[in-house]
């Protein structure tokens, strides 16, 4: 086998073909078979594929086996992981030397190999020849001998539903017990499977509300609009009391999402009347509590009473619980400053991705970004994606991808930032965002603005979003975005009602000592477009008092530009020479290239041929890598670079198929042969590869994941030469 593959590259598919087959000749051959015609060639082929001729072999070795054998060889394949070797004999109801035996045979065909069948199709190949009633029979004995002997909740599910024992009245128990092991191990659509048939056989309805409530959670990863139409049945449960405890806290957290906020202030107002007077809260109840005052700041302030408890939160200091609640408050002191926001607690980015924890990361996110932090906070937002693809919740990778568009779009890189917000509103639609829509739109929208393309921000702002987003702070950031767009339309009367309407909100809700949302420097530019220089130099001269000179150099930088826009064009200079160099520590490309832009004309007009000659170089070259749809590579960088990572996690399992074989060269044909589907569909997935990555070919598509171009066929170089 070496030497048949050693002209194709290293001995590496020879080592597969062995660990597949333990050297069997007629499974060999078969598999080598299979593996040509899935190639399309009659060459060595670069991967090994099983097909019907590998399953021919299998049933081949298996009809020189006796029936004993065969026994075994069901039981192993029903029983799946070699550590459950020990109960064969138990399960075939045979001495422990003739189960050795037959174990050591299926061993030396290839079959088996360390207790277990070398692959999948073996296993399926093998319970075919038995009849549908042996099979039910032989899953119904293991389900049994494995919950005797102690198996785990997952692996008693699986084996309940392949007995078809769902009329037993533990049934339901098992695969809810199953579903919550393979929530906690990640797999959330087999999570979702097992409760969904719990459902369907909870005749009696006892567990139902616990099944909805972890379908929920199961649902947030993967598919939230199924699992949100369980709301309102999962909220008059818990104003009934029947849904209590820890069950309650994703429902709260999905109604404050959906902007259900009247059903969601009712419930915690149940749930702390709930609580006993000479005890504390959970601290997960107390998480929401603030969870909810930072959502809707306006509408907490009037509820709060009501939802009142007292004593400290029930949890030990050391738990990781109690971290998250400190983590959670410090955060929201209104009046932490940029450093302490930066300060995320270590213990939690030690923990796992779950549906608690979710909303602490996010916040200690975006935490990270408004202290500037920008190069943390990318590489933590690029772990956090990878952990959600692992955990197959395309709903957090969704979220995570928003706030890797809003760095983008601080850093300037205005291609980038659109691409990622499009690919998180491909990856959550935005019906299905809730509140949280604004993040992705507002990040797109403000990216397209300034990219020039007031079309395609046009039909941005055309999404229909919920009137109860304009409660949040997420709104606002959307109100900021939408009123620039109208500046830079020339619309800046109609884009001051905006920007007044985000300074009265934050007033109402005593938040107008926030610097997170510079709505004075916004006001600048819309009075400034009107010509009411003193008016923009007002309301930039405070927002530049406000912010002081430690930190925020984004905005700093942006209002010295217009600041130095009010003034006597002799005085212009030294402003802009200083909201340059502020920009250049901000890393902003384009707020540099505007501030570069703005000393540029300031130099032309006072017929400084040389420094605007100067300017004008530096300006144009920055621009440039402002607009690209892809990041610019750092010197020093990996060929892979750290942004397209964080980009390719935007993209869906199928595409990033479909984009790694493109990008080796493949044809649409090849590749739909490939990967089992049609050339339309991967024609689709290219289409959204190539808008989510910003590239138009295949040679660009190479370039981004930092791919050689592949080498010419050996035919073809024959036929130049």
């Amino acid at each position: 086998m070496t030497g048949r593959l050693s002209e194709s590259g290293p001995a590496e598919p020879a080592a597969q073909a062995h660990r597949l087959t333990g050297g069997n000749l007629l499974l060999l051959h078969a598999l080598l078979e299979d593996s040509r015609a899935a190639a399309g060639g009659d060459g060595p082929p670069a991967e090994l594929s099983t097909g019907p001729e590998f399953e021919r072999a299998v049933q081949v070795v298996l009809g020189r086996c006796d029936p004993v054998t065969l026994r075994v060889a069901g039981a192993i394949s029903v029983i799946g992981e070699a550590s459950r070797f020990a109960y064969l004999d138990r399960l075939v109801g045979l001495p422990s030397d003739r189960v050795a035996a037959a174990v050591q045979v299926l061993t030396r065909t290839g079959l088996v190999e360390a207790g277990r069948m070398r692959h999948p199709v073996m296993a399926g190949v093998v319970l075919s020849t038995f009849s549908a009633a042996d099979r039910l029979e032989l899953s119904r004995r293991a389900a049994d001998l494995l919950k005797a002997c102690g198996a785990d909740s997952l692996t008693i599910a699986e084996h309940f539903v392949a007995s078809g024992r769902l009329d037993d009245p533990s049934a339901v128990l098992n695969l809810v017990e199953g579903a919550k092991q393979a929530l906690k191990e990640g797999h959330a659509r087999r999570a979702t499977e097992l409760l969904r048939l719990a459902y369907q056989v909870d005749t009696d309805g006892r567990r139902r509300v616990e099944i909805l409530a972890l379908l929920l959670r199961a649902g947030w990863r993967d598919d939230l609009r199924a699992s949100v139409g369980h709301l309102p049945e999962l909220t008059e449960a818990m104003l009934s009391g029947r849904l209590r405890g820890r069950h309650t806290t994703l429902p709260v957290i999905m109604l404050l999402l959906q902007g259900r906020v009247e059903d969601a202030c009712a419930v915690l107002s149940r749930l702390a009347a709930d609580v006993p007077p000479d005890s504390g809260p959970s601290w997960e109840f107390e998480m929401v509590r603030m969870w909810l005052a930072d959502v809707y700041p306006g509408i907490f302030r009037r509820v709060a009473c009501e939802s009142r408890t007292n004593g400290t939160p029930v949890t030990p200091p050391g738990a990781i619980g109690y971290r998250l609640l400190e983590h959670f408050r410090s955060s929201h002191h209104q009046r932490a400053t940029a450093e302490r926001l930066g300060q995320a607690d270590e213990a939690l980015w030690q923990q796992p991705l779950t549906e608690i924890n979710l909303l602490p990361l996010i916040l200690a996110l975006r935490t990270m970004v408004y202290a500037e932090r920008l190069e943390e906070a990318e590489q933590r937002c690029r772990e956090l994606m990878q952990a959600s693809l692992d955990l197959q919740a395309p709903t957090w990778r969704a979220l995570f991808c928003a706030i890797a568009a809003d760095i983008a779009l601080r850093r300037g890189s205005l291609g980038v930032a659109a691409s990622r917000a499009g690919a998180a509103l491909e990856l959550l639609p935005v019906a299905d965002w809730g509140v949280l829509a604004a993040e992705p739109l507002s990040t797109l929208l403000t990216a397209q603005t300034l990219q020039g393309k007031h079309d395609e921000a046009a039909r941005t702002l055309a999404l229909r979003v919920p009137d109860v987003m304009f409660e949040t702070p997420f709104g606002l950031s959307y109100l900021l975005a939408r009123g620039r767009h109208y500046v830079e339309r020339g619309l800046a009367q109609v884009a001051l009602d905006d920007f007044q309407a985000v300074a009265d909100l934050l007033d109402q809700w005593g938040m107008a000592q926030t610097e997170t949302l510079s709505w004075r420097t916004e006001m600048a530019a819309a009075h400034l477009q009107l010509g009411n220089h003193e008016t923009a130099a007002r309301y930039a001269r405070e927002q530049l008092r406000r912010i002081g000179t430690d930190g925020h150099l984004r905005v700093r930088g942006r209002t010295m530009r217009l600041l130095a826009a009010t003034r006597e064009l002799h005085r212009r200079p030294p402003m802009l020479r200083e909201a340059v160099d502020v920009l250049h520590r901000s890393g902003d490309k384009f707020e540099l290239a505007s501030a570069l832009a703005a000393l540029h004309d300031a130099y032309t007009q006072l017929g400084d041929a040389g420094r605007a000659r100067s300017v004008a170089r530096k300006t144009n070259s920055i621009r440039q890598a402002c607009f690209a749809e892809q990041p610019a590579r750092r010197v020093g960088a990996p060929d892979v670079l750290e942004e397209t990572e964080v980009d390719m996690l935007a993209l869906s399992d199928a595409e990033r198929r479909v984009a790694k074989a493109a990008a080796k060269g493949l044809t649409n044909r090849e590749i739909a042969g490939k990967l089992y589907l049609t050339t339309s569909t991967v024609e689709q997935h290219l289409t959204r590869i190539y808008r989510k990555l910003g590239v138009s070919s295949r040679v660009q598509l190479q370039s981004r994941l930092g791919l050689q171009p592949p080498s010419p066929h050996p035919a073809l170089q024959d036929a130049s030469a």
